[in-house]
């Protein structure tokens, strides 16, 4: 593990508890152990480093004793500020937006993720060449420079400039054929999972993937952005076809190139027909719901059934004060490595995809065994008789079919 120094930056609002373990989490997840912390409590940022000079010095101090070479800012520094701070100390400076970057750098697994994060890489430091030429020299790995940092003496601003736009070429091909698979899934109730980073998505996921379903499982650990990658199954729940979509986490304070990048990567939400918004029940609950109706916003998700699903009740100490949000939302509470939990989770869902569901009594030809085979795979048939000519269903059919299929509706 790489010891490194933490600084937190509070504004009045803020809260530096918070603060404090999601930058640690951060750094953990990089591969770092912080050894140290240096808080700041700021009403005006100091142009030149940031924060105040004699914070400056505790960390050359604190870096001193500790014999540590790295800070990590829990803010996003300008390129002065970033080479300021590493000439006046003498030490490897990491920011916000670097530090998340690096870890996306080692999390992303498909070609998608890569050409993402490369993408926010470049335009994160294409304004920041001219000062990173003096000091990128001197780094010598570790948390901040994974990724094309490394190369970036070598290069200059035209050719960054290119690479940009081949990348968003590339990205464009691979938006081509997640259109015609999401046109594979037209006929399927498609649910995706958002929710702030390590709140428990991909867990879930699993665990609907053991209960019911067949197809391979997620990457999941108890790690902020333990997964980059979009991961899509289909599930059967009782001849109710449904995909399962685990999206990458939210979290707050995100620059402009983080943001296009994580909106990118949430495309997929865009084309839901539900959405289950996972909290994290044990911790800072206020927060995780504001950063993730923000996110949802900007994506503009349009009209969809949302069910909250408030999940790690099982470290929660007072279950009421979690029962108080989201009092007129469809909401469920769960421990998502409780079996019965995900059932009742499944059940919920169900519910909640029936809710406009219509009771109709059905005649089926017998010519028409395409439509047949189709009904007794997407529904639970209540009725089934004969006649000479076909089948009479009874059943329950959702507004979608209730339309294509209304000649075969007997109407009273």
């Amino acid at each position: 593990m790489q010891k490194v120094i933490q600084v937190n930056v509070v504004n009045k609002d803020d809260d530096l508890d918070n603060k404090i373990y999601e930058l640690e989490s951060l750094i953990n997840t990089a591969g770092g152990e912080t050894v140290a912390y240096v808080s700041q409590n700021i009403s005006k940022v100091n142009p030149r480093f940031y924060i105040g000079k004699g914070k400056v010095e505790e960390i050359m101090d604190l870096a001193q004793k500790n014999d540590i070479d790295t800070v990590i800012f829990d803010v996003e520094l300008s390129a002065s500020q970033l080479y300021n701070l590493e000439e006046e100390t003498k030490l490897h400076i990491v920011d916000w937006t670097t530090l998340i970057l690096d870890i996306f750098a080692m999390r992303a697994n498909t070609r998608e993720s890569r050409l993402k994060i490369k993408l926010a890489q470049l335009k994160y430091q294409l304004p920041r060449i001219n000062k990173w030429f003096s000091y990128l020299s001197r780094q010598a790995g570790g948390i901040g420079t994974r990724g094309p940092g490394e190369t970036m003496l070598e290069t200059d601003k035209r050719a960054i400039v290119r690479d940009i736009k081949s990348l968003e070429k590339a990205l464009k091909d691979v938006e081509k054929t997640k259109r015609i698979n999401r046109l594979s899934r037209k006929d399927i109730h498609n649910i995706s999972l958002v929710g702030y980073t390590n709140a428990g998505k991909s867990t879930i996921l699993n665990g609907m993937l053991r209960l019911f379903g067949e197809e391979k499982f997620v990457y999941s650990d108890d790690l902020l952005f333990a997964t980059l990658d979009t991961s899509t199954r289909r599930l059967d729940f009782s001849n109710t076809k449904v995909t399962l979509t685990d999206t990458v986490g939210f979290i707050d304070n995100l620059s402009d190139e983080l943001t296009d990048s994580f909106l990118t990567t949430l495309d997929e939400v865009r084309f839901a027909d539900m959405l289950l918004i996972v909290i994290d029940s044990s911790h800072n609950i206020d927060n995780q719901i504001e950063t993730i109706e923000n996110s949802l916003k900007d994506i503009e998700i349009g009209n969809k059934e949302i069910l909250y699903v408030f999940n790690k009740m099982d470290k929660v100490d007072d279950e009421f004060s979690v029962s108080l949000y989201k009092r007129d939302a469809n909401k469920i509470y769960i421990s998502a490595h409780k079996d019965d939990d995900l059932v009742r989770l499944k059940e919920e869902i169900v519910a909640i995809i029936k809710e406009d569901y219509e009771l109709v009594d059905m005649h089926i030809p017998f010519s028409d065994g395409k439509i047949m085979d189709y009904l007794m795979s997407n529904y639970d048939i209540l009725k089934r008789e004969y006649d000479e000519s076909g089948s009479r269903l009874t059943l329950e059919i959702s507004k979608e079919d209730y339309a294509k299929y209304d000649r075969y509706i007997e109407k009273l």
